[in-house]
């Protein structure tokens, strides 16, 4: 399961790379475009501002798999095995509270803007429901990858037979 995951998370952070990289030459397009020809897209800014909220979210779970996100490890290399399956399970829980905090009040925002039928106050009028139904999607499966994580390093806190450290680190992920 967890590599099923893993690797729907390089899956996702490659189609982030190329939105990135579409936005960039969108971008990149119409200021040329703007510069030399008086002539504009439009709504590049905006599809941009969409991309950025899309790749964020679906970004965390690739970061948190490849150890990406801020950490202290000073102590977690200094402690008995116990200990670090123990500061596992605090990480996971704690992160696991953020992640469904971000994906509760994701869709809150989704669950309004369909309400509301709101969209975009833009040339493009895009239907807010689009942009942000992809994004708490992102939150979604984060919040899925960290719930799968903490199960494991709740399992490996509790399994006696190990010994050596096989929590949720890089390498046994």
């Amino acid at each position: 399961m967890i590599e099923r995951l893993k690797k729907n998370s390089e899956y996702f952070i490659y189609f982030c790379g190329i939105l990135l990289f579409a936005s960039v030459l969108l971008i990149s397009a119409d200021v040329v475009l703007r510069k030399f020809f008086s002539f504009s897209f439009g709504g590049a800014d905006e599809l941009s501002s969409y991309v950025l909220g899309i790749l964020i979210s679906w970004s965390l779970s690739y970061v948190l798999f490849e150890k990406m996100h801020i950490r202290i490890d000073i102590i977690h290399n200094k402690v008995s095995l116990r200990f670090k399956h123990l500061f596992d399970v605090i990480a996971m829980s704690f992160t696991f509270c953020f992640s469904t905090l971000l994906t509760y009040y994701s869709f809150d925002v989704l669950y309004t803007s369909i309400l509301k039928n709101s969209t975009a106050n833009t040339p493009l009028g895009t239907p807010l429901w689009i942009p942000q139904g992809i994004w708490w999607l992102g939150f979604l499966f984060f919040s899925l990858v960290v719930f799968v994580l903490l199960l494991k390093a709740i399992k490996s806190l509790y399994d006696n037979k190990k010994n050596k450290y096989t929590g949720i680190s890089k390498e046994k992920v």
